[in-house]
């Protein structure tokens, strides 16, 4: 006791110091030897395509992130076909196209059903299209080739107007290719095109693009939205696998979102990619008039035909709420 005070033994006083000190110690040798370590093997696993990603998803959890899921639901699906089947616009109803195609994810090709649309008219008259929306300016995509602009060398986008984008596709011996996509149709040309009546009715929709250009070849991917594709000159092959095909088509590899395919379904180097083998591959063509239904998820590459192809694309909330949700947890990190 030292004036009236309690104090410790300096023995005791300077064990509790080591104390203090160790403690200090170890959480910093934690903090740089296991907590930073984990947190970077976190983001690596993290990343689509990653190397850790890859072969937990593969040798842990088989299956471990929405698309997986996806093919799951259309593996074990009953009612599920490999058939493309042809709907009539004029007899199905929205119950017969909701129950046999949405909650079934069957791809459906409706002919002639853009022709009810004033744009299949209008469009083909490239006098119109000038006319009603020559000044407007519109964001173009201008590459070497016609493959699209994702994951591709070279390319960018060009502000210009879209009379000289209609004028681009006549120049000879020209170097770039144009193509149009990811926005409505410019200025008043959105006026001549009307929602899918069958479609309108039974989703929310989410964007309507444009796609205005000659022999572009996209990626294989998917999307994670039901859509209408409507052609209206030209034509467009859409190059389709399952979502149950996942598993042989390599998605996620090379680089590549999980949502996309290194392999080119048009042309596949089975030497390189002997799995696609084993996936169904079907090509769809649908000439200008036509509509084809694509479900949320389905995987598909597509091919516009070599002279101009104009087409609308309206993607539609998916109708499996559940998927969405799950889809944002992942991507949110927080499933």
């Amino acid at each position: 006791m030292a004036n009236g005070k309690l104090v410790p033994k300096p023995s005791e006083y300077q064990e509790l110091l080591f104390g203090f000190t160790d403690f200090l110690k170890y959480f910093i040798a934690l903090y740089l030897f296991v907590f930073l370590p984990m947190m970077a093997v976190h983001q690596e696993i993290m990343v689509p395509g990653g190397v850790l990603n890859r072969w937990i998803r593969t040798n842990v959890y088989e299956q471990g992130n929405m698309l997986d899921y996806m093919a799951e639901y259309h593996e074990t699906n009953p009612f599920h076909d490999n058939d493309i089947s042809i709907c009539d616009y004029r007899t199905l109803t929205e119950k017969e196209f909701f129950n046999e195609y949405v909650r079934k994810g069957r791809l459906c090709l409706f002919k002639d059903y853009a022709k009810i649309q004033t744009a299949y008219s209008k469009w083909r008259n490239e006098s119109y299209m000038r006319e009603v929306a020559g000044d407007e300016i519109i964001y173009a995509e201008k590459q070497l080739d016609n493959r699209f602009a994702y994951f591709t060398d070279g390319a960018k986008r060009v502000y210009m107007s879209f009379g000289d984008f209609l004028d681009a596709f006549k120049e000879e011996n020209r170097t770039f290719h144009y193509y149009y996509s990811f926005s409505e149709p410019p200025g008043k040309l959105n006026e001549d095109i009307v929602l899918p009546p069958i479609m309108k009715n039974l989703f929310q929709i989410d964007k309507v693009t444009y796609w205005h250009g000659y022999g572009t070849l996209t990626r294989p991917h998917t999307d994670a939205m039901e859509n209408m594709m409507c052609i209206y000159e030209g034509y467009k092959n859409f190059i389709v696998a399952d979502p149950a095909d996942r598993k042989w088509i390599y998605s996620g590899t090379e680089g590549y979102p999980d949502n996309y395919s290194p392999v080119e379904f048009v042309w596949p180097d089975y030497q390189k990619y002997p799995l696609f083998r084993n996936a169904k591959v079907r090509n769809i063509h649908i000439k200008a008039g036509d509509c084809l239904y694509v479900p949320a998820y389905y995987w598909h590459q597509v091919q516009s035909s070599p002279e101009v192809s104009i087409g609308v694309a309206t993607f539609f909330k998916t109708y499996h709420q559940i998927v969405d949700l799950m889809q944002m947890g992942f991507q949110q990190q927080v499933v």
